[in-house]
C-alpha cells in the first residue's frame, strides 16, 4: 500500500506538454487547478503539477487541452530543480499519473 496516493479532479491550466527524459522515456506534463474552501469558508485555488510517463504520454500531450475537466489518479513524487534566485535547489511535489479520465472538454471560442 502506497501512503502517498492521490486522486484529484479539476481543470487543466494549459495544454499538456510532451517531453523526453534523459533516459529516453516520453512524458507529458500538465497542471490541474481546483478550488477548495478554507476554514473561513473562502474559496482557495490549489494547483497540482502532474507528469505522466510511458505509452500514454504522447496521447495525453495531443488530447489534454486547457480548460478540460479531468480526474487524475497517481502517487506523489518529490523532484528538484535549479533556481535562478538561489544556490539551493528548488523542491517540487508532483503527481506521477497512473490514470487520467477526461470528464469534460473546454468550449471552443466562437
Amino acid at each position: 500500500m502506497n501512503i502517498c496516493h492521490i486522486t484529484v479532479s479539476g481543470r487543466l491550466t494549459g495544454d499538456a506538454k510532451l517531453g523526453n527524459s534523459e533516459s529516453g522515456s516520453d512524458f507529458a506534463r500538465f497542471t490541474i487547478a481546483r478550488n477548495r474552501k478554507n476554514r473561513d469558508g473562502d474559496e482557495v485555488a490549489e494547483f497540482y503539477s502532474c507528469v505522466w510517463f510511458g505509452k500514454y504520454a504522447t496521447k495525453a500531450a495531443e488530447g489534454l487541452k486547457k480548460g478540460a475537466k479531468v480526474v487524475v489518479d497517481g502517487d506523489f513524487t518529490v523532484g528538484t530543480y535549479d533556481r535562478d534566485d538561489s544556490d539551493m535547489p528548488g523542491i517540487s511535489l508532483d503527481v506521477r499519473v497512473n490514470s487520467c479520465d477526461v470528464l469534460g472538454i473546454p468550449r471552443q471560442a466562437e
